[in-house]
């Protein structure tokens, strides 16, 4: 191969990883967006469920390209915190079951997405709060 073509490759690939980088900042939740009174389980939320489900997420390039990231459009469809004020009563009940359950069979966050992503795997003191929040009966819209 040419000297000049391998040298545009390079710098490609260097803009390529440089552009994941810089989009891997998520959006944090606004003060108007939170989605529990316990601060720490809105820390838990952002670090660890943000990316795939907000509007507002974006996982860091290396993660992005785990199955279950590319799917995150659809995990968005299923539970989307950005929305999570305008969920009625029955909906945040129901989010809240679902998130409960997956949060103890260990299916989210999903392990070939952690795998990829460690910031957004969950210690076992982070499972017990949301857990524990998440069996609280909901709050209605307000």
């Amino acid at each position: 191969m040419p000297k000049s073509f391998l040298s545009i490759a390079w710098l490609a690939g260097l803009a390529f990883l440089i552009a994941g980088c810089s989009s891997s900042q998520g959006s944090a939740p606004s003060s108007t967006n939170t989605v529990s009174s316990d601060s720490q389980v809105n820390t838990i939320i952002q670090k660890s469920c943000y990316q795939c489900h907000s509007t507002g997420g974006s996982a860091p390039w290396y993660a992005a390209v785990s199955p279950t990231y590319l799917a995150a459009n659809s995990a968005r469809g299923v539970l989307n915190f950005s929305d999570w004020q305008t969920y009625d009563a029955q909906k945040k009940s129901e989010a809240l079951k679902d998130i409960e359950a997956s949060v103890n069979g260990e299916s989210m966050p999903p392990g070939d997405y952690t795998a990829l992503d460690h910031s957004a795997r969950l210690t076992d003191d982070e499972k017990q709060a949301l857990v524990k929040w998440a069996s609280q009966p909901a709050m209605p819209a307000h």
